[in-house]
């Protein structure tokens, strides 16, 4: 036999092997023994994961939210939560880049993966994931407490947004009508709100419905809750999940698994003391920083420091799945997704030996840029280019880049994503930088340069202190270590 024909039979066994293995992955279940459940959740999947979470819910498996590509904080996690926990099976949810689903086969986990060409499709596949044909349906446009009600309802959750936004379709899609029609189901359960076109569309098909809603978010999630309460569960609750639209999905199972409300607070309303006391809540786990946590900060998305005071000063236990310090909030959101798989609060262990104070003249975020890579205490990189004689652009690992241009001496101005912009300013020892969009400063802080060689940083009503060692900064709270910046 000569080497061509070899070679043909060998391509030919790795093409059939190949094929094989590619149908063997493909599903329509997320099964009872699945260890983690690992949902798309961006770009035209938005919301895919509210729909994926009562599942989750149910059957108490870790959620994980993700890219197309499993971003870098994740994917070097996982490794050594799969040991940790003998991981066996994974389920991916959406359109994951094939090179991922290799990757976690290489850790010796069986990978299944369901997938679709829309989020209805993806959606009314997975209800082949119950035991039974369920009697009824949630509809929301993409509210992550449907998805609440749905683990206790064992109701599927139809997400209706699309145009890649958390926004509902004017319709029902085909794919959700058609399943409503197959399985008989006259009666749906709408949590928030939904066009009327979508409604009339219902009532012209004989659909029945119960609507949910509320007049903001808080007030919503109220309404929620008191329906789970109404259906039997609930009643001992003594914990609550807080946060935004972003992360609440994977707060689901958690809520499911630990009997906790859930209080979502995109509005940043508050208020929820006197609702939370009346229901014997004594613990309350925030999915999201406060301001002062992000060191550079581009949407408003935290909680408020008024908030949690309010609530710390009323006796309620506080927890937060976030680490001390981030760089921004959607650093912030790695934390509480790996943290939602790891079920408890996360630590920071920061341990400085020999602190040497270096000479300062700027603050951390300017000085970096006289390095060429940097890692910081949650392990997020960067590298650090300059592009000329004033302009320098520093590459995170898992956001998107900062283009820093130095002005003068006492100014910098920084972009970031092409829609947020900072101003550093000095003025004798003190730096004043501003947030900009859409050319309005919507916050400011404040970085001292003391005598001491520390800088004192300002931010809302919480006061932070850094110190350099000649390769590190070191951010302090309350004489705590809380973060660092290793510089190469």
């Amino acid at each position: 036999m000569n080497k061509k024909i070899i070679i043909y039979i060998i391509l030919a066994f790795i093409i059939i092997g190949g094929a094989y293995t590619l149908n063997d992955t493909f599903t329509d279940t997320i099964d009872p023994d699945t260890s983690m459940v690992i949902s798309v959740c961006t770009g035209d999947m938005r919301a895919l994961e509210v729909g994926v979470s009562g599942y989750c819910a149910d059957n108490n498996i870790p959620l994980i939210l993700s890219d197309s590509h499993i971003p870098d904080e994740i994917s070097t996690w996982l490794p050594g939560y799969i040991k940790e926990n003998n991981v066996k099976k994974i389920t991916i949810v959406g359109p994951i880049d094939f090179s991922e689903v290799i990757k976690l086969k290489m850790m010796k986990v069986n990978i299944k993966v369901v997938n679709g060409r829309s989020i209805p499709q993806i959606l009314t596949r997975l209800t082949s994931s119950y035991n039974t044909t369920p009697k009824s349906v949630i509809l929301t446009s993409s509210d992550p407490l449907a998805a609440h009600l749905g683990s206790y309802m064992k109701a599927p959750v139809f997400v209706t947004a699309s145009n890649k936004s958390y926004e509902s379709s004017e319709y029902l899609h085909s794919s959700y009508m058609n399943y409503l029609k197959t399985n008989n189901i006259s009666h749906v359960t709408i949590v928030g709100s939904l066009p009327m076109t979508l409604k009339d569309q219902l009532h012209k098909s004989n659909i029945t419905y119960e609507e949910i809603t509320g007049s903001n978010s808080v007030e919503l999630s109220y309404n929620v809750n008191n329906k789970i309460k109404s259906l039997g569960y609930l009643n001992n609750s003594r914990s609550a999940y807080y946060g935004f639209y972003g992360e609440l999905a994977s707060a689901v199972p958690l809520c499911y698994t630990n009997n906790a409300m859930l209080i979502e607070d995109s509005s940043n309303m508050g208020k929820t003391n006197e609702y939370l006391k009346d229901n014997n809540i004594t613990d309350i786990y925030f999915m999201r920083n406060a301001r002062p946590d992000y060191i550079m900060m581009e949407e408003e998305d935290y909680i408020s420091s008024t908030i949690i005071k309010s609530l710390k000063n009323d006796n309620f236990k506080l927890h937060f799945m976030t680490n001390n310090r981030t760089l921004d909030e959607a650093t912030g959101l790695y934390d509480v997704r790996i943290n939602s798989a790891q079920k408890h609060d996360i630590k920071n262990n920061i341990h400085i030996e020999n602190l040497q104070p270096q000479e300062i003249n700027t603050p951390p975020l300017l000085e970096i840029l006289n390095h060429t890579k940097l890692r910081d205490s949650n392990n997020i990189t960067a590298n650090i280019t300059q592009q000329n004689t004033t302009t320098f652009k520093v590459e995170y690992s898992s956001i998107h880049p900062y283009t820093y241009t130095m002005i003068d001496n006492n100014t910098y101005h920084i972009t970031s994503n092409g829609e947020y912009e900072y101003t550093y300013q000095k003025n004798n020892n003190i730096w004043y930088v501003s947030y900009i969009h859409n050319n309005t400063t919507y916050y400011n802080t404040t970085w001292i340069i003391n005598n001491n060689n520390s800088i004192t940083e300002i931010q809302d009503d919480t006061t932070f202190t850094w110190y350099k060692n000649p390769d590190m900064w070191i951010c302090y709270l309350n004489n705590t270590p809380v973060y660092t910046i290793t510089l190469k």
